[in-house]
């Protein structure tokens, strides 16, 4: 007698219309989400399982999966309603999770056979032996946060490893000890960091394939305390790391030398804005200080992890002249590579709330809510406005006098900053397209 069939769990990751449609169709990203290979890891003995990142891939809506699973975004929720639906009418029944089914139940639900609110962990095992025992409900949200030991190891197989720079992910803890107006992790994850056990995470390093690391922890130095512990028990490991970290790495002498021994060589950090005002609109100063910024930043730089700063334009003490005092700072500062993103009011968060108390929300596509579109109305400039100077600050940034002098700069792993400074150049064009679509 043939072994009975396992039933297929297919998990989805949509993407967003910019990378999806257009003339430059992507099919490479920088690193993938490491929620579906959680999630497959939990169901691979009782499923046969395959992940898809539309992000990367296109979707075969040709296979005949008995259950499907979508990770929503906000951004990404419209499009994540149409793929269940498709699938819905062949036959497969669809469990929508993430931040969009948490925050809008009521929506999600309409288009699926059930949906899970908070983290998946805690009830997902559940969730999947109703399914098998053909009593699946409605609504599955976790009653507490999971305590982050004893997770499995990600299914990150079973992911399309060649379409990412960075496939080897791993998370150390969840959380961030802020809570920015425009943020939404706090929200998510709740109020208080959880860590994993730090043997747990040193036995999954030694796991991994060859290549670089992408720690993917909101922010990995937010415990200082376990944050030295991690790093004193990768050192000897002696793999090259990157992740998130916040500025008060530069004051603390013994964590910065910790980090940079332990293999870290890039931290991508929240700038979010040279303006004081702005800083203190959002509730980023206690960490963020302006003044300090480029003596922080060189500090960093020296101890011989660079600097990748993220920036977000259309705050409301901005006004037209702080794209070009961003893209000088940067420049001046020497920071060798930058995201620029548009204020997103996302609509679970006080800053959405507050801006449609004033009438500030231009309208509800959930699809523009991807922090390159204006979806609301500035307070000193026009949305127009907004949108040009952001491509302007990008194209300036990454231009070829630009990445000339940044290049000429001494820098260690010069090769690295180059690829990823003559990448976004020659990504222009699709970027640009994507905000203008």
């Amino acid at each position: 007698m043939e072994p009975r069939r396992k039933p297929l769990l297919l998990l989805v990751q949509p993407a967003p219309d910019k990378d999806r449609l257009g003339s430059n169709r992507r099919r490479k990203s920088s690193v993938p989400r490491l929620n579906l290979p959680l999630l497959a890891a939990h169901a691979d003995k009782d499923f046969d399982v395959i992940i898809a990142d539309e992000t990367v891939q296109d979707i075969d809506f040709g296979i005949k999966p008995d259950l499907v699973g979508i990770s929503v975004l906000t951004q990404t929720s419209l499009r994540a309603f149409k793929i269940s639906e498709t699938f819905r009418k062949g036959g497969a029944k669809v469990v929508m999770g993430g931040i969009h089914a948490t925050f809008f139940p009521d929506e999600s639900e309409k288009y699926a056979d059930a949906i899970v609110m908070c983290e998946a962990e805690v009830v997902w095992p559940q969730l999947l032996s109703d399914f098998l025992n053909g009593g699946m409900k409605k609504r599955y949200k976790a009653d507490a946060a999971h305590d982050m030991a004893g997770l499995p190891r990600p299914r990150l197989d079973l992911l399309k490893r060649d379409a990412y720079t960075f496939p080897n992910i791993i998370e150390t803890a969840r959380g961030c000890p802020h809570n920015c107006a425009y943020c939404a992790v706090t929200l998510y994850w709740g109020g208080k960091f959880r860590f994993r056990p730090v043997d747990e995470v040193i036995a999954e390093v030694r796991s991994m394939p060859p290549g670089e690391i992408i720690f993917v922890d909101d922010n990995i130095i937010g415990s200082p305390k376990r944050a030295k512990e991690l790093f004193r028990k990768l050192a000897p490991l002696r793999r090259n790391w990157h992740s998130q970290a916040d500025m008060k790495i530069a004051k603390d002498p013994e964590l910065l030398e910790l980090c940079a021994a332990s293999g870290c060589k890039w931290l991508f950090m929240g700038i979010e804005s040279v303006n004081e005002e702005s800083i203190a609109s959002v509730g980023k100063s206690r960490v963020n200080v302006v003044e300090d910024y480029a003596k922080s930043i060189a500090t960093i730089q020296a101890a011989g992890i660079k600097v990748f700063g993220s920036f977000i334009f259309g705050l409301d003490h901005d006004d037209t002249s702080v794209f070009e005092k961003t893209v000088r700072f940067c420049n001046e500062a020497g920071i060798l590579g930058a995201n620029f993103y548009i204020l997103t009011p996302m609509p679970f968060t006080k800053l959405y709330d507050e801006m449609e108390a004033a009438g500030r929300i231009l309208h509800r596509d959930w699809s523009r809510y991807d922090m390159n579109h204006v979806v609301f109305k500035p307070a000193k400039m026009t949305p127009e406005e907004l949108l040009q100077g952001y491509i302007g600050a990008y194209a300036s940034f990454y231009s070829a006098p630009a990445i000339l002098r940044r290049m000429a700069r001494p820098i260690k792993g010069w090769g690295q900053v180059l690829a990823l400074n003559v990448g976004r150049r020659l990504n222009f064009k699709r970027f640009r397209e994507g905000c203008m679509g």
